[in-house]
């Protein structure tokens, strides 16, 4: 049995909720518009097809290129939380997205002696470590080849002074 045609005005609103910055997803535009998530889908491929949305090959995720990335960083940088939010929503981007893009553009840009200093003085602490654990091993070598040439000597002495069976 097939499904009566959807009105215009369903459709339009199922395409706009499609784009930013609303970017729903399938399964809740198709929920709220009591559609077919296979309607939907067609609705995002002719808005892909019309170059409204961008096309990718992720499931919906864009790559944005590094210097998009850092615009938007730049841009954000002194943005409230909300001008923010009204910022991802006018961009059609995540507000967590863009707080991890500032995070890592923030330890890309410290300095490398705060962290170089860390690393050198674990390094040092690692090598210091590591002489020490090679003077015990080889203090305990010797200690074992000290106690198997006195269990051999034992064993020579033992055998010189036992009597023979032969005598």
């Amino acid at each position: 049995m097939a499904r009566p045609a959807i009105d215009l005005e369903v459709r339009e609103q199922g395409r706009v909720w499609l784009l930013p910055p609303y970017s729903y997803s399938v399964r809740h535009i198709a929920d709220k518009l009591d559609v077919g998530n296979g309607t939907v889908n067609k609705w995002r491929q002719e808005l892909k097809e019309e170059g409204l949305l961008p096309t990718n090959d992720d499931g919906g995720v864009v790559n944005y290129g590094a210097e998009q990335i850092f615009s938007f960083v730049i841009e954000t940088a002194t943005m409230s939380e909300h001008e923010l939010s009204a910022y991802c929503r006018e961009k059609g981007l995540f507000v967590e997205q863009v707080k991890k893009w500032r995070a890592a553009s923030i330890q890309a840009h410290q300095t490398h002696s705060e962290g170089k200093h860390k690393q050198d003085s674990q390094r040092r602490a690692d090598k210091k470590r590591i002489k020490a654990l090679e003077r015990e091993l080889a203090r305990k070598d010797k200690a074992l080849a000290e106690t198997a040439a006195l269990l051999v000597l034992r064993e020579k002495f033992n055998a010189l002074w036992e009597p023979s069976e032969e005598d």
